[in-house]
């Protein structure tokens, strides 16, 4: 990895196919663009979701939620890394239900029923 300062290439905004997994859509974007390192954003709804949180003691993923019921992704913003020629999404989401109960963590799983996602293409910056 570079020295941590990046700078933006392409920009992308795309809706993923309703019913499609949210993570695995931006991986194959990623990987159909030749995208690497990316950052993004995203609003929309969800079928269903799984949540996580991360225990800094532990070092391990720990169950938060698993959300069967259709979600407003109110907020979801995230990284695209890869290591070893594998790439990584990272995605931390605020969701709310038909009540207005949020829930919020690290997205494990989330089943599309509509979003708008912004991709940003990032490279090493130039000195």
């Amino acid at each position: 990895m570079s020295d941590g300062i990046y700078q933006a290439v392409r920009t992308f905004f795309v809706q993923p196919e309703r019913d499609s997994e949210f993570l695995s859509f931006l991986a194959k974007l990623a990987r159909e663009n030749g995208i690497t390192t990316g950052s993004f954003t995203a609003i929309g709804a969800l079928r269903s979701a799984k949540l996580a949180f991360y225990d800094q003691n532990t070092g391990q993923y720990v169950d938060l939620a698993d959300l069967q019921c259709p979600q407003e992704l109110i907020s979801c913003m995230g990284s695209i890394t890869s290591s070893g020629g594998e790439l990584h999404v990272h995605a931390h989401v605020v969701l709310v239900d038909s009540k207005g109960a949020t829930s919020s963590g690290h997205l494990v799983e989330g089943k599309v029923f509509f979003s708008q996602v912004t991709l940003v293409q990032l490279v090493p910056a130039q000195r």
